[in-house]
Parts: C-alpha cells; structure tokens; sequence
C-alpha cells in the first residue's frame, strides 16, 4: 500500500471528508491551499519532536576562506558540496531547521568534530585567533544569524564546514505532487483540509476535530522513535574540549555548556 498521495488524490479525499464532492463552494485553487497548510502542520508536528528521524536532508559542505565571518545557508539555489555523496555543485534544498554543524579535521578526509554554538552573549569571547588541533580540539563556534551562519572566530582559510539540516517543505503545486504520509498519517491533511472546507461553510466540524485529535495522539505516539530497537538518549551535557576553557574553568567536562 502506498504512503504518498497526489495533491489530486488528497484533494478528492478531503472534498468527500467535508461532503463536499459535487460543490464548487470551495474551489480547487483554494481547496489546494488547505492541503498546503495542513501538509505544512504536518512537517511541523514531525520536525518539532523528530526532524533528524524523518527529514533530514544531505549534509552540505563548503570551505571558508580567512576572512568571511557568517556564510549563507542553504535557500534552494546555492550551491555546495554534498556530504553524502561527495558531488561538487549540488543545489541544496532550502535551509529550514538546524540539527548540527561540524567542523573537518585537517588532512583526514570525512573525519570531523562538532562544532558548539555560542550565545550571543558571548560573541566577543572566543574572538581569538582560530585554531584546531590534530586531536579534534577547536575554538570555533557557531549562530545562527538571519540566514547565515555565524562562525566565531573568524576560521582560518580552507577549512571545511559540514551542516546537518532540516530542509523546508516544498509546496503541492501541480496535481501530480506527491505528499509523504510516511505511514498513512496523510489521514492528517484530509481531516485537516476537510476541516477548513467545512468551517468556510460554517457547518459543524466537532467530529473532525475529535478525529483530528486523535490523529495528532497516534502521529506523536508512532512517530516518537524511529529506531524501536534502540530508543534515543539524552545529549551529553557535560561536554568538554579539552584544555580550552569551557565555562568551569577547568574545561574538563564539570560544566554544562
């Protein structure tokens, strides 16, 4: 059974979910835009508790060149390296939601350490001759800034970025766009549009409501862990780099960051 379905397929499902087939109170350009909207509630109830588990897009890479500070991320026509591949020139789908940033290890190809981010607080405080050393220790820091990348300090030239991101939700546009329901949960954006078709006729919508619902119980009850078999763990808080000071003065893991 398939777990996609056509902006077509989903837009028939949801006018006989409002009763609504044999209507032109709710055109299709409009009723297109419901299944939008309710596409996009979708991808946010996922990205918000499990973005890296169901929408994570190929990790991108580019180098810095000794002087630029904030790089631009990802909008869908800048171009970079891909991290999964290796393919130079790959367009890369527009930046939504950051899951972490590295940092690759000097003369060892694909090896990397992750990168922190800093507060803004805290922008001037590592504002010092950027460094790396062969065991994986940096300095370097990044924030998110507008559309860019703020790396602190300025990196040295040549050094390459890695960044693991949730790209944005593309539109349903032509009739024959598909919708992931990943695992029948499309049932989500026909309830949802059926909804919004029904509200602009103002006719009672509670029975939808309820399942809707329940639909978002089921979403965040199946969706919680991807991997059954081993459930995920809390991120190490107590993180250190080493001898460059962390917070707790002694950088050796007795401080949150």
């Amino acid at each position: 059974m398939a777990t996609t379905m056509t902006l077509a397929q989903l837009r028939t499902a949801a006018r006989q979910r409002a009763d609504q087939v044999n209507s032109n109170f709710v055109s299709d350009s409009e009723l297109n835009s419901y299944i939008n909207q309710s596409y996009f509630e979708l991808y946010d109830i996922l990205i918000q508790k499990y973005g890296d588990n169901y929408f994570s897009a190929d990790p991108v890479q580019f180098s810095t060149d000794g002087s630029t500070m904030q790089y631009p991320l990802p909008n869908g026509t800048l171009t970079f390296t891909n991290g999964r591949t290796g393919a130079t020139g790959y367009t890369a789908p527009a930046f939504y939601k950051l899951l972490g940033v590295d940092l690759m290890l000097a003369n060892q190809q694909q090896s990397f350490v992750t990168i922190r981010p800093f507060n803004f607080s805290d922008r001037n405080r590592y504002a010092v001759p950027n460094f790396q050393s062969f065991y994986g220790v940096t300095n370097l820091r990044y924030r998110l800034n507008d559309n860019y990348l703020w790396l602190t300090p300025i990196p040295s030239s040549g050094q390459n970025i890695q960044i693991w991101y949730v790209p944005r939700l593309e539109t349903l546009d032509d009739d024959a766009d598909t919708a992931d329901g990943i695992s029948g949960w499309t049932e989500y954006i026909i309830c949802d549009a059926a909804i919004k078709c029904m509200q602009k006729e103002e006719s009672d919508v509670s029975v939808l409501m309820a399942q809707k619902m329940a639909l978002i119980q089921r979403i965040e009850s199946a969706g919680e862990n991807r991997d059954a078999a081993n459930p995920a763990t809390v991120s190490d808080g107590q993180w250190s780099d080493l001898w460059w000071p962390t917070g707790n003065g002694g950088g050796y893991g007795t401080g949150s960051f």
